[in-house]
């Protein structure tokens, strides 16, 4: 299968190896700034893989109440249509709106 272009570019981009710890005198960002991006990267890390962390548990706690409701015979948990409907509406909500607010506190 040929290459294309941007198969080319990154081979490229892999084959320079750039030194992050050799800074340019002419840079406009001064040593404390760059150690600051740094930082904010790390921190941006961290927080994405908690909140992804927290979103796959709550995602799990709902598909079990879910999926309990669904054999509430064999285990004796009943919950009404209505009540499901409002658990399913609610944490897709919750879902998505922590996603959202949370990954655009980080990347912006």
């Amino acid at each position: 299968m040929p290459k294309s272009r941007l198969d080319n570019l990154l081979g490229e981009l892999e084959e320079d190896k750039v030194n992050t710890n050799i800074i340019d005198e002419s840079s406009s960002l001064t040593y404390q700034e760059i150690l600051d991006r740094n930082q904010d990267r790390e921190e941006r890390k961290k927080y994405a893989f908690r909140t992804f962390i927290f979103l796959c548990g709550f995602t799990g706690m709902i598909l079990s109440i879910i999926i309990a409701a669904g054999f509430s015979k064999l285990i004796s948990f009943n919950l009404g249509d209505s009540v499901l409907i409002a658990l399913i509406t609610s944490s897709l909500a919750t879902v998505v709106g922590i996603f959202i607010l949370v990954m655009r506190y980080l990347f912006k």
